[in-house]
């Protein structure tokens, strides 16, 4: 670590070694030892000896009052203030890149909601044709088993309709049938066999029945 004794600082400062013990003295409260200063021992004499360090060194330049120490002082000060406007220059610098990339990064998320906007817009004419292709066509057509199940899914979700093909609702006649004693067995299995196969022939015939319907309650 580099030091200095006090007749050396005396000589930086161009003031005696005596004014050096007087500030030492003075200012014990703000002159750190290990810090600004330490003791050696002077090994001829059995001494202790002051030496300081350079942050010492500097601390003094604040004390004393001659002309090399105010000459000291305007260089801390400016290197103070030359030190201050680097600071805030890379501090502008560093503002400027934040705002730079936070304006990239806001034209990045506008480009974002840009495309989100775009893909739902497109959705939504896909919808759009779709309803439109289906008010054109109607239903005549017949369900692909994805559709149909689809189908399913809405008036079950919606309505509380479940859709039931034939082999399902004999199968539906047949489990209903096995609750009740085996004379009524055959009765029952019948009786919804024969009502859903009238709502078959209904649904299946819809344009031919309702306007025969119509016909007679008019």
């Amino acid at each position: 670590m580099q030091s200095l004794k006090s007749a050396d600082v005396a000589i930086s400062y161009e003031v005696t070694s005596d004014t050096i013990r007087k500030h030492f003295e003075n200012h014990k409260d703000e002159l750190m030892e290990g810090t600004h200063f330490y003791y050696e021992i002077n090994p001829q004499f059995n001494t202790k000896v002051i030496k300081w360090t350079l942050e010492g060194v500097y601390m003094l330049g604040f004390f004393i009052k001659s002309p090399k120490a105010k000459e000291y002082r305007k260089k801390i000060a400016k290197l103070l203030r030359e030190q201050s406007e680097a600071r805030f220059k890379a501090l502008s610098s560093e503002n400027q890149k934040l705002t730079s990339l936070n304006h990239y990064q806001k034209i990045g998320y506008k480009s974002q909601l840009a495309q989100q906007k775009e893909k739902y817009q497109n959705k939504i004419k896909a919808l759009q044709y779709d309803l439109d292709r289906v008010k054109t066509q109607g239903l005549k057509r017949k369900l692909s088993n994805k559709e149909l199940r689809e189908l399913k899914k809405i008036l079950a979700k919606d309505y509380g309709i479940i859709c039931f093909n034939k082999t399902d609702c004999l199968l539906f006649a047949e489990k209903a049938s096995e609750e009740h004693d085996i004379e009524n067995r055959h009765s029952i299995y019948k009786g919804i066999k024969n009502k859903f196969e009238r709502k078959l022939i209904y649904w299946q015939n819809y344009e031919k029945m309702e306007k025969s319907f119509k016909a007679i309650f008019r």
